[in-house]
């Protein structure tokens, strides 16, 4: 999956080659994905054995997993899109450019003197806004993010991709484990996640085999502990 990255870090600069590499790093990516989902319900089931390589089956669960994702993506951002568009976010972003071209057209030459220039109600009408939507985007994407992982999860003990889409399942299964112990779990899995990947950067910076060492060998342990981690989390509900 990551050859794309790491040929060029060895000088060898060939257009079709990077369009060909990153072709294989998509599809590879979706099995990948595929894989950690499986990953993900052998945790749920405390197995401590590692899913057999199923390349076809976990492309297409991948694939499946993907899709969710993108669903636990756009939903929020329609949210806010709506949230922003009713507090007036763009018509005065809208209207702070153009009286800002206008200063600009009539000599205004610094800063101070195009922010002179936009009337004081719309400035405040964007402030408001903008701190609105910068609050409620905050506040859907945590909890879209929590939902997510339940749902990935959902999917991955079950195989079916509406399983995913139970809002009040899911909204169950966390109440179940509890929001609290799910988000400081997450929160450490992703610290040690952290630390891990500036190890792993450090281990890179070894000239030839350092590179090799940390995407061959660093990278698939933090992606394994990540997501097996994710799995024991949910194996409550």
């Amino acid at each position: 999956m990551s050859l794309s990255t790491i040929v060029p870090s060895y000088g060898v600069k060939n257009n079709t080659l990077t369009i060909i590499l990153t072709l294989v790093t998509l599809i590879v990516s979706f099995v990948v994905l595929g894989y950690l989902v499986e990953i993900i319900k052998g945790g749920t089931e405390g197995s401590k054995i590692l899913p057999d390589f199923d390349y076809v089956k976990q492309f297409v669960i991948g694939i499946k997993a993907m899709i969710l994702e993108i669903i636990y993506f756009i939903i929020p951002l329609i949210i806010v899109i709506i949230v922003a568009s009713a507090s007036g976010l763009f018509t005065s972003f809208t209207k702070m450019v153009y009286a800002s071209i206008d200063a600009i057209a009539n000599n205004a030459t610094t800063a101070s003197m195009i922010m002179a220039a936009i009337p004081k109600s719309t400035i405040n009408t964007f402030t408001n806004a903008l701190t609105v939507t910068l609050i409620v985007a905050v506040i859907l994407f945590i909890i879209f993010s929590l939902m997510s992982f339940t749902a990935l999860v959902r999917f991955a003990k079950s195989g079916s991709g509406t399983e995913g889409l139970r809002f009040k399942e899911i909204l169950k299964d966390m109440s179940k484990i509890g929001l609290l112990k799910i988000i400081v779990t997450l929160i450490v899995i992703y610290l040690i996640a952290l630390v891990l990947s500036a190890v792993i950067g450090i281990i890179g910076l070894i000239p030839y085999i350092g590179v090799f060492i940390g995407i061959f060998v660093g990278l698939p342990f933090i992606m394994l502990f990540t997501f097996r981690a994710i799995g024991l989390l949910y194996a409550d509900a």
